[in-house]
């Protein structure tokens, strides 16, 4: 059986949403909260991903908090990525932002249940639209990963185009636990009642 370590991405600088996005709260939990949780229930332990001025309290077994590793700080998801997976032995990595606050583990169980050594990363396709942050990526495309981060190519789907990917389609019905928060007007949409 593969070893899957799950990297929870709270890098960013939630300039759109105002405040940050890990501690707005959904169904009486924070945002990062959920997305461990949703974490917890597909791989055994996870790296919850933050900004160095954070501060997170440790509730959670199996979690550890990482920071971009110094010679990429600040340079987005895939650097947050790629520091996550120097500091683990796992095969590989489940990927979720915690700004995604209705994902649920029946998504994540169906992308791990595509694993297959002759992909290097599996990612989610819902109406069309690749979702690079709500993926499975192989511990061997790290090598991969820190050439574009070096080259100053941190797209996620610059990444994917050197990549041998396995896309799974999600539903038009499934598309609700894809939603990403990113400002006010979305929080108050999708999550408020």
């Amino acid at each position: 059986m593969e070893i899957i370590s799950g990297i929870v991405l709270n890098g960013g600088k939630s300039s759109r949403f105002k405040e940050d996005k890990a501690f707005a709260s959904y169904k009486g939990n924070l945002f990062y909260e959920n997305a461990l949780k949703v974490m917890l229930a597909c791989v055994d332990n996870t790296y919850l991903v933050m900004r160095d001025n954070h501060s997170v309290p440790q509730d959670f077994e199996n979690i550890k908090v990482r920071t971009d590793l110094e010679r990429f700080k600040g340079q987005g998801p895939l650097a947050g990525i790629y520091s996550a997976m120097t500091d683990s032995t796992a095969s590989w990595y489940l990927v979720l932002p915690v700004d995604t606050p209705l994902m649920e583990p029946p998504i994540l169980k169906k992308l791990i249940s595509y694993i297959d050594d002759n992909v290097d990363a599996i990612v989610p396709r819902v109406n069309g639209r690749m979702q690079p942050l709500i993926a499975l990526y192989k511990l061997g495309t790290i090598q991969v990963m820190e050439q574009q981060l070096l080259a100053k190519k941190r797209s996620m789907h610059q990444l994917l185009g050197r990549l041998t990917v396995r896309y799974v389609d999600f539903s038009a019905e499934d598309e609700k636990y894809f939603i990403n928060v990113n400002t006010q007007e979305e929080y108050q949409r999708y999550l408020r009642d």
